[in-house]
């Protein structure tokens, strides 16, 4: 079959596709997606929040979790649970393979960073290969050790001149 053939083959075809994909997608919508999608949200929330709890043990009997209660539904598989610690807001995700943890201070949740560019600015260093976490049992061991020092480091009266030494990496 030659190029101008499949043009025209898709010419004709592709109202018929589009128009399938709408209804059914309708369909989905109508039947199952009002609350099929925010039940599997919020179980992938709630099993997030398990491998959160027994990874982080050192962090989530001290804090306060917050599972979203308006679900909004994450595109894939992904989950999110926040944890906030003291000065230290925590924000887990997880989806399609890959575990993040990021951080930001209390009083500002919306500068989030990377868990391993502030545990290398904590350590008053480059960031190097051994920050760079991909799971959350990597993650627990990076940060309990310094968990006051960011707590501390996160206070209102500090977090200024850490944000600029976090700014600098």
């Amino acid at each position: 079959m030659d190029k101008r053939s499949k043009v025209r083959v898709m010419e004709f075809a592709w109202p018929f596709f589009a128009t399938l994909g709408c209804t059914l997608g309708g369909i989905y919508k109508a039947l199952l997606g009002w609350w099929l999608d925010p039940w599997l949200q919020r179980k992938a929330n709630r099993a997030l929040l398990a491998a959160v709890q027994a990874n982080f043990y050192f962090l989530v009997p001290n804090g306060e979790v917050s599972i979203p209660q308006q679900t909004a539904i994450l595109p894939f598989d992904y989950a999110s649970v926040k944890v906030i610690y003291k000065n230290v807001s925590f924000s887990f995700t997880r989806g399609r393979g890959e575990a993040n943890v990021s951080v930001s201070p209390r009083h500002a949740p919306a500068e989030l960073y990377e868990l391993g560019r502030v545990i290398s600015a904590l350590d008053d260093r480059h960031l190097s290969a051994c920050d760079l976490v991909d799971d959350f049992p990597a993650a627990a061991s990076l940060l309990r050790p310094r968990l006051e020092a960011l707590n501390d480091a996160f206070s209102k009266e500090k977090y200024l001149r850490f944000k600029e030494i976090l700014l600098t990496l």
